[in-house]
This record gives C-alpha cells, structure tokens and sequence, in this order.
C-alpha cells in the first residue's frame, strides 16, 4: 500500500496481495481519519460480499476466488466506539462481463487497485439502531 496526501484529499494505491478493507483501516488510524467518502476502480481475485436482509443479524455472504474487474468501489470511514469504521460497497466484473455486488466485506488485490478519498473536516460516529439493528451515522 502507498499513498500521497493533497489537502484533504487522499490517493492511496494497493499492490497485489493488499487487502482493500485493511489498508483503508490503515490509512485511517495513519492519518487520523474521522470522516470521509471515497471511490475506487481496479482489479481482485478473492472476494467476500454480502446482502443484509431487514431483520437478519448476519449478512448473506458470497466469496468469489477468481479474476474480478471493479467497476465501482464507493464507501465511507466514520468513527465507531473510538476507532475508524470502514463501510464499503463494491461492483464487481466476472468472466464473460457479469456483474456480482454487494456490501465488500474484504477483498485482495490481484494487480492494483487506486481508490481516491476525500478527508471530511470533522468527526462522524456511528452508533447502534436498535430499531433497525445496524450501525447508522448519529448527527
């Protein structure tokens, strides 16, 4: 994992065998992150993704281990019980242009990937919904 800092803007670059999810948590604690959106392209071939049905308290998984194209990596770090949280959501393209997506529990790089963050001045924390049984954004 590399990356360079431009203001509040971050580009951070993975190398095959870096895990999406942990290098964002990474650079979060590095560079003290309390809010922030960001959006990626690139390539993986091992995949963790999930769908979480209204009144389940697991997500449905699915792991690919094959070459997959992202099409679209798009999330959010926030802050929950103190530490950086990493939402993400992926899009992914299989073999023959099919399209798989879902909420990325973590993922490998296979080539690189190149996700570009913009730093939010400010802290956002999640906090448990009881009601809706996920971590939401507390204003």
């Amino acid at each position: 994992m590399d990356y360079k800092r431009f203001g509040n803007k971050i580009v951070l670059r993975l190398k095959k065998g870096d895990k999406i999810i942990e290098s964002i948590n990474k650079l979060a604690e590095e560079e003290d992150i309390k809010a922030a959106h960001f959006q990626g392209i690139g390539a993986v071939n091992e995949l963790k993704i999930g769908v979480l049905h209204p009144g389940k308290d697991d997500y449905e998984w699915d792991i690919y281990n094959e070459d997959l194209e992202i099409t679209s990596l798009i999330g959010n770090i926030t802050i929950f019980e103190e530490k950086p949280l990493v939402h993400t959501h992926i899009t992914c393209a299989k073999e023959g242009s099919q399209v798989i997506g879902g909420h990325l529990e973590e993922a490998t790089c296979s080539f690189t990937v190149e996700i570009f963050i913009d730093v939010i001045d400010g802290k956002l924390e999640k906090k448990a919904d009881s009601d809706l049984g996920i971590n939401i954004i507390e204003f």
